[in-house]
């Protein structure tokens, strides 16, 4: 490579992707749609003013719901507490100060998991989605369960805890993949107003880890969220979020057109913020100007034991930098996973893991520590399921396919899943 072409490289704003995606940006936005695009630029002058830096609107209007009673979930952090120093041998981070524990079966879990209240809650929520086609394969009064890890974060000012702004289920997938992209294309045409985040037409065949990482998410979450089991305040070592949904999606995947100068390019391969093969889209201040981060992103409201939390699949969101509080941060991650054939995928398998008591397949490659099938009290037993919604959830109950009001699609896909279950239909 030449000096030259090296330091014509180097002076991008970021990484040069290969000349085939020079190809692909091309052929995302139609050349009917161009005009539309250069000329409105409503998109970006949006984001200067204060629609992305002024959050109350939305934050006033989806506050977090209290699912479980208080004292369930203060019982339920205790008992996760207890689990940890009867086995100290399980993997955690970080190592001089454990507060994420790899486990996902304690009786704990289990019981939050399936909890009545808490099955309720993802049902009410997944109805903010719909459909364009009730023929679709897709279910959101249906949950499937996805076993995640839980969190008890410790008040401190050290920043070794971090996540960093970032938006979860894939990178460069959104542009690359065409079932992601077409999720997108009303922004893709120019039309950002018209762009609905709610349309779940094409989410549940999305492909968000083309690069098979092995660590990617392998359920599509419609909301991702966590159940509150601790006092927490605001800036208490918990959740931060952009919380303007619209406006910042199409900001995110309109910017690499504009990326030079503020100019529209279709041709260089920048993509800012989504290398191939990660597993998260990251902004940056310097690379997204317009989302101001330093403003936009705002704390959640306080929380108490048994607030839900839910944020949509694509907001970008981050962790509090520090703790300065005075009480543990303590949280079990528990996303909204409607029944869609590929989340029924991983219901099968995710069966087999809680009948062999061992982690789910998303987390066999990260550090094992001593494993939850070696222990006496782990909570992988059926009574710990605390609800019929529950034991469906998990594989163990064949959906209801004669249940009054389904529309063709959530029909079918009910049957569909309870063949794959191994469940007789008619």
């Amino acid at each position: 490579m030449s000096q030259t072409t090296t330091q014509t490289q180097t002076s991008y704003p970021c990484e040069l992707l290969e000349e085939r995606f020079s190809k692909l940006k091309q052929s995302i936005i139609k050349p009917e749609d161009k005009v539309t695009l250069i000329d409105s630029e409503q998109w970006r002058r949006s984001a200067r003013r204060s629609s992305i830096t002024s959050p109350a609107n939305w934050l006033c209007h989806h506050p977090p719901q209290r699912c479980p009673p208080e004292e369930q979930a203060s019982k339920w952090e205790a008992d996760l507490r207890s689990y940890t120093k009867r086995h100290p041998k399980i993997a955690d981070f970080p190592k001089h100060d454990p507060q994420n524990f790899s486990l996902f079966w304690t009786p704990a879990q289990v019981q939050i998991r399936s909890h009545p209240r808490v099955m309720k809650a993802m049902h009410a929520v997944s109805k903010l989605w719909h459909l364009s086609d009730d023929g679709i394969l897709f279910d959101m009064s249906s949950q499937v369960l996805y076993a995640d890890r839980f969190r008890i974060r410790h008040p401190s000012l050290d920043f070794e805890y971090t996540l960093n702004a970032h938006q979860d289920s894939g990178a460069i997938e959104r542009w690359e993949d065409p079932d992601y992209r077409a999720c997108y294309q009303k922004i893709f045409e120019g039309k950002w107003e018209d762009y609905d985040p709610w349309n779940a037409d094409h989410r549940s065949e999305a492909k968000t880890d083309l690069y098979k990482s092995g660590k990617s998410c392998s359920a599509f979450r419609s909301l991702q969220g966590w159940i509150s089991l601790s006092h927490t305040g605001t800036g208490e070592g918990t959740l931060r979020l952009v919380p303007e949904l619209k406006l910042s999606t199409a900001y995110q995947l309109l910017r690499p057109y504009f990326i030079l100068d503020e100019t529209f390019d279709d041709v260089t391969p920048l993509f800012p913020g989504a290398t191939p093969g990660r597993l998260q889209f990251l902004p940056t201040q310097e690379l997204h100007p317009h989302l101001a981060l330093e403003k936009s992103m705002v704390g959640i409201p306080p929380v108490k034991p048994g607030d839900y939390v839910f944020w949509h699949c694509d907001l970008v969101h981050e962790v509090d930098k520090f703790h300065p509080g005075t009480r543990d941060s303590s949280v079990s991650y528990n996303g909204c996973v409607p029944l869609c054939p590929y989340n029924v995928r991983n219901l099968v398998s995710l069966r087999q893991s809680f009948l062999d008591v061992l982690p789910p397949k998303d987390f066999e490659k990260y550090e094992q520590g001593e494993l939850e099938k070696h222990h006496d009290d782990h909570g992988a037993r059926r009574e710990n399921i605390l609800s019929i919604e529950g034991l469906r959830a998990l594989g163990f109950e064949p959906f209801d396919v004669e249940e009054e009001g389904l529309t063709l699609g959530q029909r079918e896909m009910r049957r569909m899943a309870n063949m794959e279950l191994g469940f007789a239909t008619s």
